[in-house]
């Protein structure tokens, strides 16, 4: 059991949090890649109605736990709450997991990620980031968004902070990014980490990240993994190509080109015109076609075509596609005609 294991750890644990009573298709191969890739320890917290993921080590389960804000009596502010069965609120409330999780297992210092991501080696993220200071290191990509996609917390008062923001109502902020906004830009325990903008040579007129220098690489808030995988199928029309824009990225992703070294655990990002190679510590999957990139024929073929200037067609996505539900619908009445 993982209770018995966290005296064990050797470097912070790397922290999922599902709060669904299913896991989507997508979801399994994406926690066994990053169980491999992250090079730490790594647990999902979810609900026992969701099961357990085959091959995953270390899992928990909500109701061993967790209390929920209803229970506390705190009253989330959520934008669109019919919106896809109360997302933005689950994105908010995973926080509320993760604070008691941490103080229920004595863990001091934790990574948590959104599992639309990949993670590579992290084992050595921690002790430089420590050696900054104590609090919460979040991306953003804009002065008034942070983007969850891979954080550190090694201060659980900064955490303390996000949830009270989250229960004050005297507020207009509905989501965590928003949120999280808020705090980088008001508390000096929230920490800006570098994404792609180290690339533009330039000083970030509205805020000022951590020197990526100091941990020797930077992140992915949102556009690097739209960019070279696109976006969530269910935002799109019937073809999902790569190499999608994302109006908040920090420089022209076009300019650089892509390496994954999966037997070193690593990704590196390489600006042409002068060869600078940083190290990348995630790519943010909205697109969620994790089974792709497990083929390292498939993830190199894609990345190959995306260096070389091509996109590539990831999907047909014809299930999302307004017209192939009207003639699948008018298929299907039809043939319920013909049965009769």
């Amino acid at each position: 059991m993982i209770f018995d294991t966290f005296s064990k750890l050797s470097t912070p644990p790397l922290v999922f949090v599902w709060l669904g009573d299913r896991f989507p298709e997508w979801m399994k191969s994406a926690l066994l890649m990053n169980q491999h890739l992250s090079a730490v320890d790594t647990i999902l917290i979810s609900n026992s109605a969701a099961g357990h993921v085959l091959g995953f080590k270390h899992q928990i389960f909500l109701e061993d736990f967790y209390l929920s804000p209803a229970a506390l009596n705190v009253r989330l502010a959520e934008q669109n709450p019919r919106f896809r069965n109360g997302f933005w609120g689950k994105t908010t409330e995973r926080f509320f997991v993760l604070k008691q999780f941490m103080d229920k297992f004595s863990v001091s210092a934790c990574f948590h990620a959104e599992i639309d991501n990949l993670i590579f080696d992290i084992s050595k993220l921690s002790t430089s980031i420590d050696k900054i200071g104590r609090g919460f290191f979040c991306p953003r990509d804009a002065i008034n968004r942070g983007i969850a996609s891979l954080v550190y917390v090694n201060e659980k008062e900064a955490l303390n902070a996000l949830l009270s923001l989250a229960a004050d109502k005297s507020h207009s902020l509905d989501n965590d990014m928003y949120l999280l906004g808020h705090l980088l830009q008001t508390s000096a325990t929230f920490y800006s980490l570098p994404t792609e903008n180290l690339f533009a040579e330039r000083e970030c007129t509205s805020w000022t990240p951590v020197d990526s220098a100091l941990l020797a690489g930077i992140f992915d808030a949102a556009a690097i993994g739209q960019f070279l995988f696109g976006i969530d199928p269910r935002n799109t029309g019937p073809l999902l190509f790569n190499r999608f824009e994302n109006e908040n990225c920090g420089y022209d992703l076009k300019a650089l080109t892509y390496e994954i070294n999966v037997p070193k655990k690593s990704f590196a990002v390489i600006r042409k015109t002068d060869g600078l190679r940083v190290n990348l510590y995630n790519l943010h999957i909205h697109s969620k076609l994790f089974k792709q990139l497990s083929d390292p024929n498939r993830l190199a073929q894609i990345l190959n075509r995306t260096n070389n200037g091509r996109k590539t067609l990831m999907i047909l996505n014809l299930h999302n596609n307004i017209l192939f539900k009207k003639i699948a619908a008018v298929w299907h009445k039809l043939l319920r005609i013909v049965a009769i």
